[in-house]
């Protein structure tokens, strides 16, 4: 499975010598016309330049990317995509990493691959794991992923958390994408075993 992965592993995070490292299967990818909402009690986010967000069962803090860009309104070449919580919990206001969430898991590598094919991203959590971030017009940018030769735009991931045990698991991630050449959606369901963490 590609790429997304990163943020099933890492929420919370804490240095991975003190963690297993999760293993993810693809379940299924499901084509569909409208975008499923996969809990109806949590606000999405609809912050300026968003280009992906990740949501859990646990609360409805939600992990929010958004491009940045320079004055012209291209993207930022010293930093092109950044990360932040929205604390729905609470006031929804924004937060940034903790400095161990930055450094060990939600902390985003860039690298210019050329102007046409963009940026790659590459997360802390899991650097063997790419994603590319396309500039699409003027303060305009989209964040891919690809998976059986096929690009996916992605929109929000959301995990299933097991808290029934003495660390809490992640299980379960959807994660919800569309096909920019058919327009429709595809949610890819992803199982996730081995990967405990603690708050």
């Amino acid at each position: 499975m590609a790429a997304i992965v990163v943020l099933a592993v890492a929420l919370p995070i804490i240095p991975p010598a003190a963690h297993a490292k999760p293993r993810l299967t693809l379940v299924s990818s499901t084509p569909s016309v409208t975008l499923p909402v996969a809990e109806n009690k949590f606000r999405h986010p609809a912050d300026l330049h968003q280009v992906f967000f990740l949501q859990r069962t646990t609360n409805a803090n939600t992990i929010v990317y958004v491009a940045q860009f320079d004055e012209n309104g291209t993207l930022d070449s010293s930093q092109p995509i950044v990360g932040y919580w929205r604390r729905f919990a609470g006031a929804g206001h924004i937060m940034e990493f903790r400095w161990y969430e930055r450094v060990f898991g939600f902390g985003a590598r860039t690298r210019l691959l050329s102007a046409r094919e963009g940026y790659e991203v590459r997360f802390n959590g899991i650097r063997d794991q790419k994603l590319i971030l396309r500039q699409e017009g003027p303060f305009q940018a989209a964040l891919y992923k690809q998976q059986n030769g096929q690009d996916f735009k992605m929109i929000y991931g959301f995990l299933d958390i097991d808290d029934s045990g003495l660390l809490p698991k992640v299980t379960r991630l959807r994660l919800y994408t569309s096909d920019p050449n058919t327009g429709r959606y595809m949610t890819h369901t992803i199982a996730v075993s081995g990967g405990a963490f603690r708050e």
